[in-house]
């Protein structure tokens, strides 16, 4: 939603904001964010500028000789954030259509001081990210086009990314949205934590306007096998709750969609989740693809995956979140508004044993999309395969796949030198350390010293200097460089 100069002054803030400096050179932050020094300076006063619209008590960050106060950085990177969002006319313009009765572009334009041909530039890269799930902008009625429930999601995914929930920027009755909130809640595993107390707040935001603005969902027979005539799902309490006269199709249609929300995502997270045991017996009660697939994948995985382990695939969290991700598909076929996907990069190199557990996960979808119980997968195994692979990661051992950093100590040969650095590396699995040693020659990945003399007689292998006498807080720096070491590798380049 960001324009070239929002951007800009967003990445400058957020390099700002994770310095551990008390006073930063401008030199510098040019030389890291590859930028020209009045570039810098220039884009330093604007921040400088707007932390003062944000805080009327703010003390200024820039100082003499070239340098930067940081600790004259008076809002968090949420608050930032949040105002240049407001600055940006992709968000401007969804806040519009939401807010606005009778909302058009010509409307728009002029509320803001815009020209039709800057709005359709400026909004080019958020139209090209809502085209992968059909998703539209309409200009004469100014809004979105698309299923309804596509449209939902995406909003949501932008405005909570964008808000963090500091503030909702939509405009709702309190009242009917507490009431919405505090009928609904238990169907959410959100509803146990402080943040998805906070999510369910704007998805609840978004249905209101949206059945406002006369935007309705519609019920989808695919959800039958686990809501038709399921006591649990109550399809009768949101005509009261809403003000707007709604017929019998469109309160099962928005009903319907409240409880979708509770089973498209791995929101499982809580081992004694009541909302968790009843979606595993609800996904098992009647014959389904979607429990039907999830525990062919289970039989598949304590095999391929866990043989020492199969305990891992009873595990009823994730049980629970392989069915959240497969309903979501099975649903829409097709790419949907995902945050997950929208933060994590799909192209990133894997280490060996992750690409090991993908290759595996995706050997099993291969086999499955033959099989016609299955046909639902044939257009999203790729990212059912991602999924699955993410949500394992944390329980699957890379160990055997992976090769340990080989790291010489040249430190002084004193035992009260090196004991709690050698503690500190036994500790860390994937490091096996030992005294350097000149014959090993180019074995090393690392070299840990005291002195820069062995960078000189090896310039090709990475040196870690610690000076003496070193602190548990130098040891941080340490195992983040060695941690990109050994990641760096065991990446697979294929």
């Amino acid at each position: 939603m960001f324009d070239s100069s929002l951007l800009l002054r967003f990445n400058i803030f957020k390099y700002l904001n994770q310095s551990t400096k008390q006073i930063l050179s401008i030199s510098q932050l040019s030389e890291d964010l590859e930028l020209n020094y009045q570039q810098s300076v220039i884009e330093l006063n604007e921040i400088d500028q707007e932390l003062a619209e944000i805080s009327p008590n703010h003390e200024t960050i820039m100082m003499r000789a070239g340098k930067v106060n940081l600790e004259n950085l008076t809002a968090t990177i949420d608050i930032y954030r949040y105002h240049l969002l407001k600055q940006a006319v992709p968000f401007q313009f969804i806040l519009y259509f939401m807010n606005e009765e009778n909302p058009t572009i010509e409307k728009f334009c002029e509320k803001y001081f815009v020209s039709r041909s800057t709005v359709s530039r400026k909004i080019d890269k958020l139209k090209k990210h809502l085209k992968r799930f059909n998703i539209r902008f309409t200009y004469t009625e100014a809004g979105m086009s698309g299923d309804e429930r596509l449209i939902r999601l995406a909003l949501f995914d932008l405005l909570w990314l964008g808000t963090r929930g500091i503030e909702c920027p939509l405009v709702v009755d309190q009242h009917q949205l507490e009431q919405v909130m505090n009928t609904y809640k238990d169907y959410y595993p959100l509803a146990r934590t402080y943040f998805g107390t906070q999510e369910i707040k704007l998805f609840s935001c978004i249905n209101l306007i949206r059945i406002k603005n006369k935007k309705f969902v519609k019920y989808d027979p695919r959800y039958n096998f686990l809501m038709k005539d399921n006591p649990y799902y109550d399809f009768t309490s949101l005509r009261e709750l809403i003000e707007e006269p709604l017929t019998t199709r469109q309160v099962k249609g928005e009903s319907s969609f409240i409880y979708f929300l509770a089973h498209y995502s791995p929101f499982y997270t809580i081992r004694d989740d009541p909302s968790m045991k009843q979606a595993i017996h609800d996904f098992d009660a009647r014959p389904n693809p979607v429990n039907d697939f999830v525990m062919e994948f289970r039989l598949f995985a304590k095999k391929a995956l866990f043989p020492d382990r199969p305990e891992v695939m009873d595990d009823p969290l994730v049980v629970s979140n392989l069915l959240n991700i497969t309903f979501g598909y099975f649903i829409f076929r097709q790419p949907f508004p995902s945050i997950i996907e929208l933060v994590m990069d799909p192209n990133e190199k894997q280490t060996r044993g992750e690409y090991i557990l993908f290759q595996n996960i995706q050997n099993f979808m291969q086999m499955a999309k033959d099989n016609p119980s299955y046909s639902f997968i044939s257009s999203v195994h790729p990212m059912l395969t991602r999924g699955f692979k993410r949500l394992l990661l944390p329980y699957f051992n890379q160990f055997p796949y992976a090769k340990n950093l080989s790291v010489g100590i040249a430190l002084e040969h004193n035992a009260i030198f090196v004991r709690d650095l050698y503690r500190f590396l036994e500790d860390l699995r994937f490091i096996n350390a030992e005294p350097y040693d000149v014959s090993l020659k180019d074995d090393y990945d690392l070299i840990i010293s005291s002195s820069s003399l062995l960078k000189k007689e090896k310039p090709h292998i990475p040196l870690y200097q610690l000076d003496f006498p070193y602190t548990k807080n130098e040891l941080v720096p340490l195992y983040i460089e060695s941690r990109r070491i050994y990641d760096k590798k065991n990446r697979v380049y294929e």
